[in-house]
């Protein structure tokens, strides 16, 4: 590894308990300093992420306000609205109790003997962000990575592509900094139950679910970024894929944010739920930009 910005998982065998800052190399060579063009940078929220949660917010409130309505004019009386506003926040935990069940029952559980390594990186960043340590899975499906919530429990779901065949890490940083992306949905509050239900509405408005949705990304890579800098590399998995991605020149790929254009190309940023791969590492690259939402 190379030096650290801020605060980060520490290599196994170094310091194991505690996060370690940039003043200090990981490797022991003495400090780190600042290449050309670095900076420390925080772990803000991106600018657009408020404003269109506001915007989620209301729109939601008008969607149930319409359908509670709708709902009493057809029973004719005021118990259907009721019923509405009642319903739809009993339907989605039944919702979110359901794909956690599934987890616990099917996917296998990060713990101090199963996947020691990523556990051990999962309680060292959960110190360093200032989070309860979250259960964590491995997802064997080839799905992405993910967070979530349900009741008290948050949890993680880790791809099973950042492991070995025989079940060890193939890339420390790439594990370090998707757990730290992961987590800093927990830190923002992306994952709390009334924040998704507020939003439930607005995801049925074209453009409007996606844009925040893609905001939400792009601060969990604001935090992932601010407690492990070097594993940015990671968002090239997701084009080049476990195997490939070694290969996937980052700097070729988000110079690409900025040259390529067309309708079709941008109508696909519009209704993504997550950022683009060329928009994301144009965003991990250049820190001094935040990620594109809409142009």
């Amino acid at each position: 590894m190379h030096g650290v910005s801020g605060c980060g998982y520490v290599p196994e065998n170094r310091y194991p308990s505690a996060p370690y800052c940039r003043s200090v190399r990981p490797d022991g060579r003495g400090p780190y300093e600042l290449g050309e063009g670095e900076e420390i940078v925080p772990a803000p929220a991106h600018p657009w992420e408020a404003p269109l949660l506001l915007v989620c917010v209301v729109v939601n409130l008008v969607v149930l306000a319409s359908a509670g309505h709708l709902v009493g004019l057809l029973t004719g009386t005021w118990r259907g609205t009721v019923l509405v506003v009642v319903l739809v926040p009993a339907v989605y935990w039944a919702v979110r109790g359901l794909r956690h069940a599934r987890h616990r029952a099917e996917s296998v559980k990060v713990s101090p003997t199963q996947f020691p390594e990523a556990h051990r990186i999962i309680v060292t960043l959960s110190t360093a962000m200032g989070v309860r340590v979250p259960e964590a899975y491995v997802r064997v499906d080839g799905g992405p990575a993910d967070a979530g919530a349900h009741g008290l429990r948050r949890y993680l779901v880790l791809s099973g592509e950042l492991f070995d065949d025989d079940g060890r890490v193939g890339d420390p940083d790439a594990l370090a900094f998707a757990v730290a992306h992961q987590l800093g949905h927990v830190v923002a509050g992306h994952t709390g139950f009334w924040r998704r239900v507020a939003v439930l509405g607005a995801d049925l408005v074209p453009l409007l679910g996606a844009a925040l949705a893609r905001c939400s990304e792009y601060t969990a890579d604001n935090h992932a970024y601010a407690h492990f800098p070097e594993g940015a590399h990671t968002v090239r998995a997701h084009a080049g894929g476990a195997r490939l991605y070694p290969r996937v020149n980052m700097g070729e790929m988000a110079d690409r944010a900025r040259t390529d254009r067309g309708c079709s190309l941008l109508l696909y940023h519009l209704l993504s739920r997550r950022p683009s791969n060329v928009r994301r590492m144009a965003a991990l690259r250049d820190r001094g930009r935040r990620g594109r939402i809409f142009l």
